[in-house]
């Protein structure tokens, strides 16, 4: 065997590489003229649009002048509500036309990662970015449900801001990487705790000037979109709480809110001892979405909000774990198990877990 094969070594011919980016792309255009077509056809027993639905009519407390944040209206924080708002603006009113911005938007970030490949100088960035484009979590969080539309626009923009900052990553300023890592905070709070964490690994390092640098850029989308409001959005601070204090009949009920940040803060001091010094700032901001997640997933329990974790798998090159031969006439395949194709496969455990959470849970 080549020992110094890359972690993905498929021997797949070119064309085979393009119809997987083809396929990911096709699939996407399909599920949207489906999901027209079928909330559009009156014989079809369908469950709607989903989330697109409750994004477009969610906002109709703003167009009133009331901000009602609990668990089924604006569980959002105020930069994903002002999205929100320019699409239903730039939609004219047409709730169609709002559902196309929903693949839109999904779209735009999944090609967008194709330039995050290209900075990273991944290996066989075509054939990852048309595995990526297949990804069946992915793809199951945010395009695809059995019941209705799977699109997720705050979760979308949430990935917006975050493949943008990774397009930024690789630069030896990381001004512009703070920025858009912090107004993915404010659209989502998944990579919120990455601000202590990166902090404590300067202060550590000693390195003031990067303090400073990080500071600045990381805390103005801050400033604006998660602080201020404090000044002018009645019960702004209820919309935190809402992810703590369930609705009567919830599963969590009445279980201590000190229980419930049992597993942040073990999680966090963990990492904190065991590898802050090491840890690198992509690490450290894809971690702070499992830190995150331990607590939101109190109030609803979805694995999506570890889906971005995919672009830190294949981000990040690990040293082989097995390798293997495949040899069929049509096809060749040398198979190198890396971050890549495990990346894939917790995927695909990620799939099997959401799936019995639908199944037994809810």
């Amino acid at each position: 065997m080549n020992e110094n094969r890359n972690p993905l070594t498929i021997n797949v011919p070119r064309y085979g590489i393009y119809l997987l980016i083809i396929a990911g792309i096709a699939i996407r255009v399909f599920m949207i003229i489906f999901y027209y077509y079928a909330n559009l056809s009156p014989q079809i027993e369908w469950g709607g649009w989903g989330d697109v639905t409750l994004n477009y009519y969610d906002v109709d407390s703003v167009f009133t002048g009331e901000w009602i944040w609990s668990q089924g209206d604006l569980a959002y924080p105020p930069l994903s509500i002002y999205f929100l708002l320019f699409l239903r603006t730039m939609a004219f009113g047409n709730f169609l036309v709002f559902a196309f911005y929903a693949f839109l938007l999904e779209l735009v970030v999944a090609l967008l990662f194709y330039l995050v490949l290209k900075r990273f100088e991944i290996p066989n960035r075509n054939l990852v970015f048309g595995i990526f484009l297949l990804n069946p979590l992915y793809f199951l969080n945010y395009v695809f449900s059995a019941t209705n539309s799977g699109y997720h626009i705050t979760d979308s923009l949430f990935c917006l801001f975050l493949v943008i900052a990774l397009i930024y990553y690789p630069r030896e300023n990381k001004s512009l990487f703070y920025l858009f890592l912090g107004l993915s905070m404010c659209a989502k709070w998944y990579t919120l705790p990455a601000v202590p964490l990166i902090f404590l690994k300067y202060f550590l390092e000693k390195d003031w000037t990067e303090i400073k640098q990080f500071l600045t850029f990381v805390g103005i989308p801050i400033v604006i979109f998660l602080i201020s409001p404090i000044l002018y959005l009645p019960n702004y601070l209820d919309l935190y709480l809402a992810w703590f204090i369930e609705d009567e009949g919830s599963r969590f009920q009445g279980i201590p809110i000190y229980v419930k940040i049992l597993p942040f803060v073990i999680l966090g001091a963990a990492y904190i001892i065991l590898r802050i010094k090491k840890a690198d700032l992509l690490e450290m901001s894809f971690f702070s979405i499992i830190l995150m997640t331990s607590v939101m997933i109190w109030a609803r329990l979805y694995v999506r909000y570890l889906t971005p974790l995919i672009y830190y798998g294949h981000l990040k090159t690990n040293k082989k774990l097995f390798e293997f031969d495949v040899d069929f006439k049509i096809i060749k395949m040398d198979i190198n198990v890396g971050n890549h194709l495990l990346t894939f496969a917790m995927s695909l455990v990620g799939c099997v877990i959401a799936i019995a959470i639908i199944l037994f849970v809810f």
